[in-house]
């Protein structure tokens, strides 16, 4: 007597092999999606809540109040000064919109690191002009988070600019 070989039936998975691999793709994108969704929301809450409570500083353009160190500063500068502001000894210090100074410059130079739009003004036509006005704030909100500036701000930016050549 002849034995009939069957073959065995395929299971689930192997029948259905492309239809699992793409469900699977999907259901990682949806929640790689639904992730930065909402780390994205937490990020903005943050923000919101960080800028109602600070009470120092002014912001021109949006108004509100932010003094946060820019990343040319170093974190301590050897002597601790928790909730005091440096001393202003300089004459035109702090500068703010509004301030015409040669400093100012400095501040410019700096965001022209950033590659913005400081207008067409000053002699290269490159907006360094030494004038604080709305073109220098809107840049100085956006890129420092801040515009309001000390003598040891712009001794930072100072000291990134000859670092970087410029």
């Amino acid at each position: 007597m002849k034995q009939i070989k069957t073959k065995p039936k395929p299971s689930f998975a192997k029948k259905n092999k492309d239809i699992l691999v793409v469900g699977g793709v999907i259901v990682v994108l949806a929640g790689a999606a639904i992730t930065y969704y909402v780390m994205s929301k937490k990020k903005e809450k943050k923000q919101i809540a960080s800028a109602s409570s600070s009470t120092t500083g002014t912001s021109i353009l949006s108004g509100t109040s932010s003094y946060q160190t820019p990343p040319f500063i170093p974190s301590s500068s050897g002597t601790s000064s928790l909730g005091s502001k440096p001393p202003q000894t300089k004459a035109g210090y702090p500068i703010k919109y509004g301030s015409r100074h040669p400093d100012v410059k400095v501040l410019q130079r700096y965001l022209k690191i950033y590659k913005e739009d400081l207008g067409r003004s000053g002699p290269k036509r490159d907006g360094v002009d030494g004038i604080f006005g709305p073109k220098t704030s809107r840049a100085a909100q956006k890129r420092l988070k801040k515009t309001i500036f000390s003598t040891t701000d712009i001794a930072g930016m100072r000291k990134a600019l000859k670092s970087l050549g410029k």
